[in-house]
């Protein structure tokens, strides 16, 4: 084990109780799902939906952090009852974790993820026009990133990654590390970060990182280089003095803001409301990010009623007309 999954194993040992006293008696679960052969043991989901909730239900599928070299979806039950106690359903996922798997690994196993819902679909009565990709840290890079390569093609088949057969309708991104070279550049006690990125990238680094400019996929990994006006509306939150992803909220808000993309964010202050604040759900900085969130998807799935009922609506026209016009020619 390296410095860097020591660290963040005693970081989930730690926060995961006070990160996941949250539960519904109302939510229904299964564990362990394997959506992917490419590691049984790594890639697996485990769903959450609400007992009588509204059908179709629109689809979250979550993506834990942990520096991408520890987590697991274990430390993530509450917030997944929190988003099927709106009515989605959840698919909280496994991946393929560093060092042991190297980019672009973990991106693939989300595309798998996804396009793992095509076979729950029909069991589950599932969405799949409004999926909504959301992590945190490691997550929230994993999220974008995948959104880049489901709209940038080129990248997509540099990294040999399969098509994903679902487009996400949505983004909830929180304290993500968005533009990788200016994160493997940060400066933390330990040799942290440098020993994160070599786990990460599956590349030694030289100590003054001069070697950097070698690593085949150099200008693969940054997904704030592949924002497009092609990305799907999407919500941020930030830690003004993030200790690990100082300024990555705000530069990606900017960059989905120039490409015309729908866009928001909130943002905490307190140097104790920090990286992933959101997760401490009792205080204010957390209740105010969560409830945009949730006012986000809420959106998202209002906007998805009111298009079905204006298609709808404009279907019943048209029969409306075409029946007036034939009476009208027998006339």
């Amino acid at each position: 084990m390296n410095r860097s999954e020591f660290i963040f194993a005693i970081i989930d040992v730690l926060f995961h109780i006070p990160q996941n006293y949250i539960r519904y008696k109302d939510i229904e679960s299964e564990k362990d799902i394997v959506y992917s052969d490419a590691d049984a043991e790594a890639c697996k989901m485990d769903i959450y939906y609400k007992k009588g909730a509204a059908t179709p239900m629109p689809v979250v599928v979550n993506i834990h952090g942990g520096g991408f070299v520890k987590g697991d979806k274990k430390h993530r039950i509450s917030v997944s009852h929190m988003y099927a106690e709106r009515g989605w359903f959840v698919a909280n996922i496994n991946y393929r974790l560093s060092p042991k798997y190297a980019f672009p690994a973990a991106v693939e196993d989300v595309v798998n993820a996804v396009n793992y819902l095509t076979e729950l679909k029909e069991r589950f009565d599932l969405n799949l026009d409004k999926v909504v990709l959301t992590g945190d840290s490691a997550g929230a890079y994993l999220a974008a990133e995948t959104e880049a390569v489901v709209t940038d093609r080129a990248l997509r088949e540099r990294l040999g990654i399969p098509e994903c057969k679902v487009k996400p309708a949505g983004l909830a991104l929180f304290c993500g590390p968005y533009d990788m070279l200016a994160a493997i550049n940060a400066k933390l006690p330990f040799g942290l970060v440098k020993n994160i990125a070599e786990s990460f990238m599956g590349f030694k680094l030289d100590k003054d990182l001069s070697n950097l400019k070698d690593y085949k996929y150099l200008k693969d990994i940054a997904p704030i280089d592949y924002v497009n006006s092609s990305w799907p509306p999407t919500v941020l939150t930030m830690a003004k003095k993030d200790v690990f992803c100082k300024g990555h909220g705000e530069l990606m808000y900017q960059k989905l803001s120039e490409a015309g993309v729908k866009v928001s964010e909130h943002h905490s202050v307190k140097l104790i409301d920090n990286h992933c604040y959101h997760f401490n759900y009792w205080v204010k900085a957390s209740k105010e990010a969560m409830a945009m969130v949730f006012g986000f998807l809420d959106g998202l799935y209002t906007y998805q009623k009111t298009e079905e009922k204006a298609t709808e609506t404009a279907e019943q026209d048209a029969r409306s007309a075409e029946t007036e016009e034939v009476a009208a020619a027998k006339e």
